[in-house]
């Protein structure tokens, strides 16, 4: 009897373990898996802020290939994302006694395009910002570089997300 029940809690576990599998997206891709792979080329920085397209080029392929929807930079690929860095701007946020900017606010605005065989088929535009402290002048530049890379990094997520959502 002993050797029943065990043989028949094993089968019950293997069963119900092999039956409860689910597949999020069936087709890899977007678009019904037309589109698999894209090219991402560097962004384009129409801003004056220097290094700024690395982080966003950076952050949007990190977080494409890590989907794993999509084979990134493949010779011939299905489509094109292109981006482009429309602006950066920094403001004072906060102000010390003598008038010296303690904080400060990035803001950058991104523009995404999707095509395929130069056929537009979407178009994005995002734009975020963060404070970062400038209180003294020695740190105020990595300060401003990690605020943007980070910016960069919660753009890509809200870009992939919302093309999860859409295909």
């Amino acid at each position: 009897m002993k050797k029943f029940l065990l043989i028949w809690s094993l089968f019950f576990c293997v069963a119900s373990v092999g039956g409860c599998g689910y597949e999020l997206v069936r087709d890899k891709g977007i678009y019904g898996g037309d589109i698999s792979s894209i090219s991402l080329p560097v962004f384009k920085n129409k801003s004056f802020e220097p290094l700024v397209s690395g982080f966003f080029t950076e952050a949007f392929s990190m977080e494409l290939a890590s989907s794993g929807l999509f084979q990134l930079n493949k010779a011939d690929a299905d489509a094109t994302l292109q981006g482009t860095i429309t602006s950066v701007t920094a403001a004072p946020g906060a102000l010390g006694a003598t008038g010296q900017s303690l904080q400060k606010v990035v803001t950058a605005f991104a523009t995404l395009t999707l095509t395929k065989q130069d056929k537009l088929l979407k178009t994005w535009t995002y734009s975020d910002a963060e404070v970062y402290d400038a209180s003294t002048i020695n740190i105020e530049d990595p300060n401003k570089r990690a605020a943007l890379q980070r910016i960069a990094t919660r753009i890509a997520r809200r870009f992939h997300a919302q093309l999860l959502a859409l295909y």
